[in-house]
């Protein structure tokens, strides 16, 4: 696996026009797959969804050089919990195809990469 490939495009998805909680999920998600691509989205998003942030600080320290990025991304995460709160309906269509967009995304990172 491309994991450099992976990372760009999952920032290119997090930079699209995108409700805010999806954008710190692609991070996040992103922060995951840089150590280790083949965590299931779906398990990001419940640890994304529970604010499980020793689960999110494990893969970051694994990773060095882009500190400063995480500190502000755990920031941002945490600030928006109020926002992700009042958000109407529950998202499960959304949260559907976001994760099945990221699983593509990786599967066509992985043949692109001549897995």
């Amino acid at each position: 696996m491309n994991k450099d490939a992976l990372s760009e495009a999952l920032i290119a998805l997090a930079n699209q026009d995108r409700p805010l909680s999806e954008k710190i999920f692609l991070k996040l998600l992103r922060q995951v797959w840089q150590i280790d691509w083949t965590v299931a989205a779906y398990d990001v998003w419940g640890h994304y969804i529970e604010y499980d942030v020793p689960y999110f600080l494990r893969f970051m320290k694994a990773d060095v050089g882009d500190e400063a990025e995480e500190k502000q991304l755990l920031i941002d995460w945490i600030g928006s919990r109020l926002e992700l709160r009042n958000q109407k309906g529950s998202g499960q269509d959304r949260l559907i195809d976001l994760i099945e967009e990221v699983n593509q995304l990786r599967a066509s990172t992985r043949k692109g990469a001549g897995w």
